[in-house]
C-alpha cells in the first residue's frame, strides 16, 4: 500500500501535507466543541473564541518545543530539521502544558475561572488528539513493534528503524490511541452531564485532572509498544512525564476536592448562623 503524506501541492510549488491538514481539522473541532461545552455549563462561550488563537499558539510551540527538548541528539546534528513541523514531531504533553499556561495568563487577564474553562476544553483536545494521530499514519511514524497479527500496518522500508528493516508489518500504536482519545472524550463528556444535573456538587477542575491522569495512564500502556521512544538512562521519557504528571494531578484533585468542601462547609456553616 503506497502512502503518500502529501495530500496535493499549492500552485505546484507548496506542499499540504495531511498531518498538517488532519492537525487543522483537530484544531478547529476542538475549538467548537469547547464552545458549545462552555454554554452548556452555562460560562461565557465568547471567552473560547477569545483564547483559541493563544491555544494554538502556545500548543503547537510547546508541542514542538517538547519533542525537539526529548530528542535533542537527533535535532543537535540536525538543526534544520528542527522547523519542519509539518513533516511530524509534536509532544501532546507539551500542547497540554502550553495550553495550560496560556489558559493561567488568559484566566488573569480575563479574570475567568481557570479550572471551569479548563473543563470545558479538554474534550476537544481528546477529539483533536484523536484526530490529529492519524497525521502519523500518513507520515508512516509512531508504530510500534513487529507483529503477524492482521491489525498489523505495513511499513515502508525506508521508514523502518534499521534494526526492523527485515519485518514489515508493525504495531499500529498511533491507532490505538486514537481509539483511547475517542473513548476518553465519552468519559469527559459524561462527566459533564453528570456535572451539570448536579451542580454545587463538584468542584471545577476536576474534569481537566480526569484527562490528564486517563490518558497518561493508558499512554504509557501504549508506549510499551513504541519504538521510536526517547530514554532517559534506561527508562522511556513518556514513562517519566506520565508519572509526574500523574501524581501532580492527583495533588491537585486532592487540594481542590479538600477546598471546596471546606468552603462548602464553611457556607452551610454561616447559613445557619443566620
Amino acid at each position: 500500500m503506497d502512502i503518500n503524506p502529501v495530500a496535493f501541492n499549492l500552485f505546484g510549488k507548496i506542499e499540504i501535507r495531511w498531518y498538517g491538514i488532519l492537525i487543522a481539522i483537530g484544531l478547529v473541532l476542538a475549538v467548537v466543541l469547547s464552545y458549545y461545552i462552555a454554554k452548556y455549563r452555562q460560562l461565557k462561550a465568547d471567552e473560547i473564541i477569545n483564547f483559541a488563537p493563544f491555544a494554538i499558539i502556545a500548543g503547537i510551540i510547546f508541542a514542538r518545543l517538547l519533542h525537539v527538548v526529548v530528542n535533542w541528539t537527533f535535532y543537535a546534528a540536525h538543526p534544520s530539521y528542527i522547523f519542519a513541523y509539518r513533516q511530524g514531531g509534536l509532544a501532546i504533553q507539551g500542547a497540554a502544558i502550553g495550553g495550560i499556561i496560556a489558559l493561567i495568563i488568559f484566566s488573569k487577564v480575563r479574570k475567568i475561572d481557570f479550572w471551569a474553562y479548563a473543563d470545558c476544553i479538554v474534550p476537544g483536545l481528546a477529539i483533536a488528539q484523536a484526530i490529529g494521530r492519524w497525521g502519523n499514519f500518513f507520515n508512516q511514524e509512531a508504530f510500534g513493534r513487529p507483529t503477524s497479527s492482521r491489525i498489523g500496518i505495513y511499513i515502508a522500508p525506508e521508514n523502518r528503524p534499521p534494526d526492523y528493516i527485515n519485518s514489515e508489518y508493525f504495531h499500529p500504536t498511533f491507532l490505538y490511541e486514537s481509539i483511547a482519545n475517542f473513548i476518553l472524550f465519552g468519559i469527559l463528556i459524561f462527566m459533564h452531564y453528570w456535572f451539570k444535573k448536579r451542580p454545587g456538587k463538584y468542584p471545577n477542575g476536576l474534569i481537566l485532572n480526569a484527562y490528564l491522569i486517563i490518558y497518561s495512564l493508558y499512554r504509557i500502556f501504549i508506549e510499551a509498544y513504541r519504538i521510536d521512544s526517547s530514554y532517559v538512562g534506561p527508562i522511556k521519557v513518556v514513562y517519566i512525564i506520565s508519572g509526574l504528571i500523574i501524581i501532580t494531578s492527583l495533588i491537585i484533585t486532592n487540594i481542590l476536592v479538600n477546598r471546596f468542601n471546606t468552603r462548602k462547609k464553611e457556607k452551610e456553616s454561616a447559613e445557619e448562623e443566620k
